[in-house]
């Protein structure tokens, strides 16, 4: 592997990791486009590359929330009895997903996930109705079988689903505890999803392919990741974070708008 390369993905780690420490958002908005516009000039078809970038995503985020996963544990923050009644779904849903994706036209996961960084910019951009009215729990027969939706969305986004998990926890519950019980969620779906893909017939013929994970990507971005994301969370503390969400939706609606265009 070239050291421009590598340089490359750790820098694009950097900028995942601030931004994951800035507003919380994934790693995958970040990783997902950036591998799909840059694998194709390493030597991968524009046809595979879409799925590999999707498979190093998930193994990017499960690395990248293991620490954010131990401070919300050590805050206890987490619904631990939550966490048992969702998880075996969620774990269903990714490793479903994740097996549909790998026989999906390139076509359509880009269209998919340009959808998705569409849904993530436009929610941003809308003006924030707080409430301190909580609603009352859903059911255990929802919780117990929503999060398999949850799951199958996060193999289509390389992430565990956090974007969607969060409002949804976030209705019925504080927000600090609703950030930290969707890690502890998707901490188990993103490493789930990271073996299914890395167990599945490689999408190309290459020495640095473990299945679908591209493990030069996955290395320098964990790496650039791990060093920014500290860095992120004290910038967040002195930059309004209104201004920061407003500026990444732009950047979003521009990464969308190129994924559909380059069709």
């Amino acid at each position: 592997m070239d050291l421009w390369v590598l340089t490359l993905f750790i820098f694009a780690g950097v900028a995942g990791g601030l931004l994951l420490g800035l507003i919380g958002v994934g790693m995958a908005l970040v990783t997902v486009p950036f591998l799909t516009f840059m694998l194709p000039s390493l030597g991968f078809s524009a046809e595979v590359a879409p799925v590999i970038a999707l498979g190093s995503s998930m193994l990017i985020a499960a690395i990248g929330s293991i620490s954010s996963l131990r401070v919300h544990q050590q805050k206890g923050t987490i619904n631990w009895g939550l966490i048992r009644l969702m998880l075996p779904a969620s774990l269903f849903g990714v490793v479903a997903g994740s097996l549909l994706v790998t026989r999906l036209p390139a076509l359509w996961l880009q269209s998919i996930f340009a959808a998705f960084l569409l849904y993530v910019a436009f929610s941003m951009l809308k003006p924030s109705t707080k409430t301190t009215q909580l609603q009352n729990p859903p059911s255990d027969r929802v919780l117990r079988w929503l999060p398999a939706v949850v799951g199958a969305t996060g193999s289509f986004i390389g992430a565990g689903g956090g974007v969607l998990m969060v409002p949804f926890l976030g209705r019925f519950m504080a927000m600090p505890k609703a950030v930290a019980s969707s890690v502890a969620v998707g901490f188990p779906v993103t490493v789930f999803g990271a073996i299914s893909y890395m167990l599945q017939a490689a999408p190309a013929n290459h020495p640095d392919l473990i299945g679908a994970v591209y493990w030069p990507a996955v290395l320098g971005m964990s790496i650039g990741s791990v060093v920014a994301a500290p860095l992120g969370v004290q910038l967040a503390t002195k930059v309004p974070a209104a201004l920061l969400k407003k500026i990444f939706a732009c950047v979003l609606l521009l990464i969308a708008l190129k994924m559909l265009l380059s069709f």
